[in-house]
């Protein structure tokens, strides 16, 4: 089988990447080992970088039409303090979201393939040539060639490293969610992010959908007290039963489902970029925000730079060493400052003291306030609040 791109994947990242290929003329596969409509253990919330990138697909409507808008975020300090402040958002279980995309790509003229594993790359003589996938349902191989790869396989380790791109095998940290059924009533329409004193080096999550499903989770990092170690089952069972809202909501659901789980591979490290032939999207290439583990954003984002990428290099009749450099300074240029100032704000997890004063000062004063919104909004870089200058200046405004 041939095409002009293969994507290896089919969640926000590929997706994307697809719809954009195919809108340009060109033939896409979009291979992925699973059956659609699937599972994804994940906070599920599309914050305001992942409602531009829709937006930018044309989908910001279609999708606003299934989910849940929300209005203000709550952040809850280690003393369970929190400030609240206004921020555009919406909530859309990922089962009906990634669905929802690769839907549209498929309308696009996309080629789905599903319960396609990947196993290796296929290499030609400039480069990455498509891949090899084991097919899950008979076990037999299919060799998909194509002009340019794209691997979005998300926070799994074993693709990365079979097509030659890990520079690191663990992962950044680790969440957990199940979904609360509480009813019909009307949910709160807030994002509730909580860094609370029992889940230390990492956060728990309320996040309210439609028809009265709320995803609650607990996400740990790695290198923040040696977070990792402990298990996360039983810290999202202490989250449930000893934070009050979260004790709430257990108490008024009707069902509450199974945990599920995934790894998070975070900061905008830990992957090469690339090689020629083939890119790496989404978390594929660690674009996971540290501290918060929002990363459906900056999927989509780097769905649609790869694919415009691919685009231009295929109408210049670019080399494939040239796409790669093309893809690489743009996307380092785009996105890294944004990921050091999330890095630096996850140090912070460390010192809960500093967590809680800041908390005090945002419901005290107006500049904590206001860059929490603006950051959140993506109006201002983290560094305005999560370094020296900004602590100190925290501190005296």
């Amino acid at each position: 089988m041939e095409a002009d791109v293969l994507v290896i994947g089919s969640g926000p990242a590929g997706s994307a990447a697809a719809l954009t290929l195919a809108r340009a003329g060109l033939d896409v596969v979009l291979a992925d080992q699973h059956v659609f409509p699937r599972d994804k253990a994940c906070g599920d919330a599309l914050i305001p970088d992942a409602l531009r990138a829709l937006e930018a697909l044309g989908l910001r409507q279609r999708v606003l039409a299934r989910a849940l808008s929300i209005a203000t975020v709550r952040i809850y300090a280690p003393d369970r303090s929190f400030v609240e402040f206004d921020g555009e958002a919406a909530c859309l279980p990922r089962r009906v979201f990634d669905d929802l995309l690769r839907q549209a790509a498929m309308e696009a003229g996309v080629r789905f393939l599903p319960r396609l594993r990947a196993l290796r790359p296929l290499e030609g003589r400039a480069g990455v040539a498509g891949a090899r996938f084991r097919r899950l349902s008979d076990a037999c191989s299919l060799d998909v060639g194509a002009r340019v790869t794209l691997l979005a396989t998300g926070a799994a380790t074993e693709p990365l490293v079979r097509f030659g791109l890990a520079e690191r095998r663990s992962s950044s940290g680790v969440a957990v969610r199940a979904y609360l059924h509480a009813g019909s009533g009307p949910s709160p329409r807030r994002l509730c992010l909580a860094f609370e004193r029992t889940i230390p080096g990492g956060y728990g999550w309320l996040f309210p959908g439609p028809d009265g499903l709320y995803n609650v989770g607990v996400g740990l990092f790695c290198g923040i007290g040696n977070a990792i170690d402990h298990n996360l089952r039983l810290l999202w069972r202490q989250f449930l039963d000893t934070f009050p809202p979260a004790r709430a909501l257990a108490d008024a659901a009707l069902r509450i489902e199974p945990l599920r789980g995934a790894p998070l591979r975070c900061g905008f490290i830990g992957a090469r970029l690339g090689r020629p032939g083939l890119l790496a999207v989404g978390e594929a290439a660690g674009l996971t925000y540290p501290l918060s583990g929002e990363g459906i954003g900056k999927a989509l984002e780097s769905g649609l730079l790869a694919a415009e990428c691919v685009i231009e290099a295929l109408r210049r009749g670019e080399t494939l060493s040239r796409l790669v450099e093309r893809y690489t300074q743009t996307a380092r240029s785009r996105f890294s400052r944004r990921f050091a100032g999330y890095r630096a704000g996850q140090r912070l997890l460390a010192f809960p003291t500093l967590m809680n004063l800041l908390a005090r000062r945002a419901r005290e004063g107006r500049f904590v306030k206001r860059q929490l919104e603006a950051i959140f909004a993506e109006t201002a870089y983290p560094e305005s609040l999560f370094s020296v200058p900004g602590l100190l200046r925290a501190l005296m405004t």
